[in-house]
């Protein structure tokens, strides 16, 4: 995802601009770069979440946490940082096995069409 947020940054970059009307420079300086660095570091987490076994008092006994997805995700991204909102609750999402319904609003283009293909 961040490979491609980043192969794709002036598109998504002019595409904020019109979906919030933030100024192109800041689309392309902040929200495109750090929506893809926040992807490329979730993508690190996806081999760390794992369970662990946790020593009892009680011999012969073991207590454990097993780390698993919850399944599907609702997630409702507002107008004002559209795709860098939607970076920090998708990519943490991602990495931990969820599916994700995606609400965003849809009276403006968005760049979350532009992820979707």
């Amino acid at each position: 995802m961040a490979e491609l947020i980043e192969q794709n940054a002036n598109e998504l970059a002019q595409l904020e601009t019109l979906d919030n009307g933030k100024p192109l420079k800041f689309a392309k300086g902040g929200d495109i770069p750090q929506s893809a660095e926040h992807f490329r570091y979730f993508a690190g987490w996806a081999t760390k979440l794992e369970g662990e076994t946790i020593p009892v008092s009680v011999p012969n006994m073991f207590t454990y946490t097993l780390r698993e997805p919850v399944g599907v995700v609702g997630q409702i991204i507002p107008w004002n940082f559209p795709l860098q909102m939607a970076a920090w609750k998708l990519a943490p999402a991602l990495a931990c096995g969820n599916t994700i319904i995606l609400n965003r609003r849809n009276k403006r283009p968005s760049a979350h069409y532009v992820w979707a293909n």
